[in-house]
C-alpha cells in the first residue's frame, strides 16, 4: 500500500525524464549491490528453518566481509557514471547507501521467516514502510530538490537493520561473532545460489540499464519504462507468501517426506498461476486506463510498455517456486546455469527486438524492452519445468492453468468485439472471466480455504 505513493506520486512529480533519472540511479545502485550478496539468504531459507541456532555460526562473518566489499565497488561506480548525467550519478550514490542497508536486512529477514517467528519483521516491516511512504510524501508536498528523494529510503531501511537484529537475537538468539571456518564453509556452500542470485537480480535491473545505453540522454523513455516497470511490479503482491510461507514449509516437508515435498510444489504452483493470471491480463487489457488514471498523460506512451510487462509477472512467480525446487532438491548449479543463460539471453532479445519496435513511436523503445523481458521469462519457466520433472505438476494443476489460459483468450475475444465502449468493456472483462472461472472449475474456493489453513497451520508443520 505505501509502494503506491512512490509508484503513483513520484513519477507524476518527477515527470518522465527526472523518473528516468531516478530509476537509472536505483537500478544501477542495486546491480552493484548484486556482489554483495554472497548467496546467503538461500542458504538461511533452507538450512537454518531446520537449525535456528546456526544463524549465529556465519552471520558475523558475512556482515564483515560485506563490509570490506562495499568500499571498491562504491568507488567503481561512482567513478564510471562520470560520463552519465550528474543527477544519475547522485541517485545512484544515494541509493547504493541505501543498498547496504537493504542486503542486510534482507539476510536477517529470511532468518525470521525461516523460523516463522515474523512479528518483529512485520513491526519493522510496517514502520519503515510508512516512514519511506510518508518521507517520499512529505518531499513532493514540499516540492523538495531532487537529491531528497533518496533519502527516506535509506533512512528507513537503516532504521529497519538494527530492529531486525533485535528481532532476531530474540528469536533465534542471534550472535554477530567471527568464525572464520563457519563461515567460509557456508559460502562455499552459497556460492552457487550467489552465482544464481547475481543472474536473477542482474536480470531484473539490467532491462532499465540497456534501455538507458540504447537511448540518447535527455531521452525520456527511461522514464516512460520505468513508470511502467513500477506499476507492473504491483503484481508481485504474492512474494511475500511464497518466500516466508511456501518456501520453508517445502523445505521442511522434504525433510520429512519428498512426495509431500512435490505436493506443496503442485499446489503452490497451481495457486499462483490461477490467482495471478486473471490480474496480468487485467493488467494488461487496462493498462492505458491504469496509466491514464494515475500518472496522467504526460506518461501515457508507458501503456504499450504496461501491457507487454503484465505477462512477466506469471511467469516469475512459475520461475520463484520452480527455482526454489530445484534448490531445495540441491540442484544449485542447475539453477545457476539456467539463470546465467537468461541473463545473457535478456540484452541478446533487447537487442533484436528493439530496432523492430523503435519506428513506432513515443514509448516504443520501452515496448520492445518489456517484449524481450516477457519472452526471456517464458524460456526460463519451460527450462525450469523440463529439469523439474514431470512431478511438479498433475492432472489438477495442468487442468487448471490451461482452463485460465483458454479463459483469458475467451476475455480478449469480448473486449476486442466490444471496442467501441472504450474504458467501460474493462467492467465486462472482469464479469466474463469470473463467471468462467467458476463455471469451469479454474478457481474452487474449497482449494482457496486449504490454501490458507495450509499457511495458518505452518507452525504446527514445523
Amino acid at each position: 500500500g505505501v509502494a503506491l505513493v512512490v509508484t503513483f506520486k513520484l513519477p507524476s512529480y518527477l515527470e518522465p525524464l527526472f523518473w528516468g533519472y531516478y530509476k537509472y540511479g536505483y537500478d544501477y545502485a542495486a546491480t552493484l549491490a548484486v556482489f554483495v550478496g554472497f548467496g546467503i539468504d538461500t542458504y538461511i531459507s533452507r538450512e537454518v528453518a531446520v537449525r535456528p541456532e546456526h544463524a549465529s555460526d556465519f552471520l558475523g562473518g558475512v556482515v564483515t566481509l560485506r563490509t570490506l566489499a562495499l568500499a571498491p565497488l562504491f568507488v567503481w561506480g561512482w567513478f564510471h557514471l562520470g560520463s552519465k548525467v550528474h543527477e544519475e550519478r547522485v541517485f545512484a550514490a544515494l541509493f547504493g547507501l541505501t543498498h547496504v542497508f537493504i542486503v542486510m536486512n534482507q539476510s536477517l529477514q529470511q532468518t525470521l521467516q525461516a523460523t516463522s517467528r515474523v512479528g518483529g519483521l512485520a513491526i519493522a516491516n510496517v514502520v519503515a514502510k510508512v516512514l519511506w511512504g510518508g518521507g517520499a510524501l512529505g518531499a513532493v508536498m514540499l516540492k523538495a530538490p531532487f537529491w531528497v528523494l533518496p533519502l527516506p529510503m535509506l533512512a528507513s531501511e537503516a532504521m529497519k537493520a538494527g530492529f531486525l537484529y533485535w528481532a532476531a537475537k530474540e528469536a533465534v538468539g542471534l550472535r554477530l561473532r567471527f568464525d572464520w571456518a563457519a563461515t567460509t564453509r557456508v559460502l562455499r556452500i552459497s556460492f552457487p545460489f550467489f552465482i544464481a542470485n547475481a543472474a536473477v537480480t542482474l536480470g531484473s535491473t539490467l532491462d532499465v540499464v540497456v534501455l538507458r545505453e540504447l537511448v540518447p540522454g535527455g531521452s525520456k523513455e527511461v522514464g516512460w519504462y520505468g513508470a511502467a516497470r513500477e506499476i507492473a511490479r504491483l503484481s508481485a503482491l504474492m512474494s511475500p507468501v511464497l518466500s516466508g510461507v511456501l518456501v520453508p514449509m517445502m523445505s521442511r516437508a522434504k525433510h520429512r517426506d519428498e512426495a509431500e515435498f512435490f505436493r506443496i510444489l503442485r499446489r503452490g504452483l497451481e495457486g499462483v498461476s490461477v490467482v495471478s493470471i486473471p490480474l496480468t491480463l487485467m493488467l494488461a487489457l487496462g493498462a492505458e486506463l491504469v496509466i491514464g488514471v494515475t500518472l496522467k498523460d504526460k506518461f501515457l506512451p508507458a501503456a504499450a510498455s504496461l501491457a507487454w510487462l503484465a505477462p512477466t509477472f506469471v511467469l516469475a512467480y512459475a520461475n520463484v517456486l520452480l527455482w526454489t525446487a530445484l534448490m531445495i532438491l540441491d540442484r544449485s548449479w542447475t539453477i545457476t546455469i539456467v539463470s546465467f543463460a537468461g541473463l545473457v539471453l535478456l540484452p541478446l532479445l533487447i537487442v533484436g527486438v528493439v530496432p523492430i519496435t523503435r519506428a513506432l513511436g513515443p514509448g516504443s523503445t520501452g515496448m520492445g524492452v518489456a517484449m524481450a523481458l516477457s519472452a526471456r521469462e517464458l524460456v526460463i519457466v519451460v527450462v525450469f519445468f523440463a529439469f523439474v520433472g514431470r512431478r511438479a505438476v498433475d492432472r489438477r494443476s495442468v487442468l487448471a492453468i490451461t482452463k485460465s489460459l483458454g479463459i483469458c483468450c475467451a476475455v480478449v475475444a469480448v473486449h476486442v468485439a466490444l471496442a467501441r465502449f472504450g474504458h467501460l468493456r474493462l467492467a465486462v472483462d472482469v464479469a466474463v472471466y469470473g463467471a468462467l472461472a467458476l463455471a469451469t472449475g479454474a478457481i474452487r474456493l474449497q482449494d482457496v480455504l486449504a490454501v490458507l489453513r495450509m499457511i495458518r497451520d505452518r507452525k504446527k508443520l514445523a
